[in-house]
């Protein structure tokens, strides 16, 4: 019998499918735009009464208001698309979250479950045809929107000349597959009482594909994470099998010219066929080192949050790329200085997008959830976020399933997506309830 509990639990996940076309638009509109609004109006629909609560409105002025008042002298001309996609992301954040508090707590979670088991198993299917597809040249969905990549706008790279070929699925970029992927994935690996095999070697598969050093890294501290609760309680969880798995395929690392070398990206690129490496271990210490991007990010964080001050929350990507230009506009400046005066004399020109240079026109991103939010909205935020974190730890028994739960809050913290959205809601809502308190399933 069809009850309203499974046809919301059905709509659920086919907003989560269309969250998962994240690299198609139609007309226009991206999926998965459709799929974060869709999220929503379910969670409106199931619970109005959520649009009465005097904490969602007051979250919502606490955390604003800097931006608004920045607002006030540019008029209506200050909400641009950008701002408004932003204030909705932030609203159906704080909307979903509290209705996935209430639903998953007071239903059935079976039927949710099995609906999500299918639904991880057609993304991570589709993911590794689409590696293979685009090492082979066979067909698949056009991309036809635009990528997010670091100095704005870019078309999607899906040929990686000297680099093991990675998989991104339905995705713009293999991290955002992972970004996806794997909480859905650990939903379902701490909450099913019994696994389905080919779900796991699949999706394990396609997860590893992406060679996520995200991925790597974030499996590596759940895994030490199962290895302490088993000294603990001397008991192997079976969800660490799974995650050696994803660990184990993200060393795989073919390159597409050495496996193909007739495709047409490889022929375009000129590149001919080496010796197949199937596995690779070197980029190991590339995965631990905190790298230049994010050493950057960490820099910018330190250097912004001194004043705690809110930046507003549309303008943390132009102030990362004032700090990033600073020593370039240094150079600039010393050069010009000692230029004679024939050579200082400018002349308009298209800026190609290339170099360190770039950085004096294009706003490059934070890639990081928790940077973007804690300068964007200063310090009631983390004074906030501060104050919910120590609730949880005071009132919660600190068994495997509080730090699995609490590692699903550290993956979505530090995700590249910058902003919260109805996905991360959903997920967290539903991990709370489906992990932390429903102890049925294991």
């Amino acid at each position: 019998m069809l009850t309203k509990n499974k046809v919301t639990d059905l709509l659920l996940l086919l907003s989560l499918f269309c969250y998962g076309l994240d690299s198609y638009s139609v007309l226009g509109i991206p999926v998965s735009w459709v799929g974060l609004v869709a999220i929503f109006t379910i969670a409106i629909m199931r619970d109005y009464k959520i649009l009465l609560n005097f904490n969602l409105y007051f979250l919502l002025a606490l955390f604003l208001a800097p931006s608004f008042i920045d607002l006030i002298p540019l008029g209506i001309d200050g909400f641009d698309q950008n701002l408004l996609l932003r204030l909705f992301n932030i609203a159906s954040f704080l909307v979903v979250i509290h209705f996935a508090m209430g639903y998953f707590k007071s239903n059935s979670n079976e039927n949710f479950l099995n609906l999500l088991q299918k639904l991880i198993l057609i993304f991570s299917i589709y993911a590794i045809y689409v590696y293979f597809a685009q090492i082979y040249d066979l067909p698949e969905v056009i991309r036809n929107r635009s990528n997010t990549g670091l100095l704005g706008d870019s078309l999607q790279t899906t040929f990686w000349q000297y680099e093991p070929h990675r998989a991104m699925g339905s995705f713009r970029e293999p991290v955002l597959l992972s970004s996806m992927l794997l909480p859905l994935y650990l939903l379902y690996l701490f909450t099913a009482e019994k696994f389905n095999i080919v779900t796991v070697i699949v999706t394990s598969l396609a997860i590893g594909l992406t060679r996520s050093d995200l991925v790597r890294i974030y499996c590596l501290v759940l895994l030490l994470v199962l290895i302490i609760n088993y000294f603990k309680r001397k008991i192997i969880h079976q969800a660490i099998f799974p995650i050696l798995l994803i660990l184990l395929f993200s060393l795989i690392g073919i390159k597409e010219c050495d496996l193909n070398p007739q495709s047409e990206d490889c022929i375009t690129s000129n590149i001919k066929s080496s010796s197949i490496e199937a596995v690779i271990f070197s980029d190991i210490g590339e995965t631990l080192a905190i790298g230049s991007d994010r050493s950057n990010v960490v820099d910018y964080f330190i250097f912004s949050f001194k004043s705690l001050s809110p930046q507003g929350i549309t303008n943390i990507n132009s102030g990362f790329s004032n700090y990033l230009s600073q020593e370039i506009q240094q150079e600039m400046y010393f050069t010009n200085r000692s230029l004679p005066n024939y050579l200082l004399k400018r002349f308009e020109a298209k800026n190609f997008g290339t170099g360190n240079y770039s950085l004096l026109k294009y706003s490059p991103n934070v890639q990081n959830l928790f940077v973007n939010n804690a300068l964007s909205l200063g310090a009631p935020f983390v004074a906030i976020l501060f104050v919910i974190f120590m609730n949880f730890w005071i009132s919660e028994k600190k068994d495997l399933n509080f730090y699995i739960f609490l590692c699903i809050l550290l993956f979505f913290s530090i995700t590249p997506i910058e902003e919260f959205n109805t996905f991360s809601a959903l997920i967290i809502g539903a991990g709370y309830n489906m992990i932390l308190k429903d102890k049925s399933n294991r």
